[in-house]
């Protein structure tokens, strides 16, 4: 997968989107709770999950490439 084909998958407003609810979120947990620990909270245990998520994912594209080759040979 080139770059160009990842450019032309992800729309332009995401990045902007994202930022902007980060923000958004912080200042909610600023302006609810008084610390910034619920956002760190919140937005670490997103992080995880996803990060855990794109291993799985990435040890299905090396089991589905690992097939791939012994059905080669």
């Amino acid at each position: 997968m080139s770059v160009a084909d990842l450019q032309a998958k992800v729309p332009r407003f995401t990045v902007p989107a994202i930022v902007s609810l980060l923000i958004l979120s912080l200042v909610y947990s600023i302006l609810v709770s008084g610390t910034i620990v619920l956002w760190l909270a919140a937005w670490g245990g997103l992080l995880s999950i996803g990060l855990a998520l794109f291993v799985i994912y990435l040890f299905y594209r090396l089991v589905l490439a690992v097939e791939r080759i012994a059905d080669e040979q």
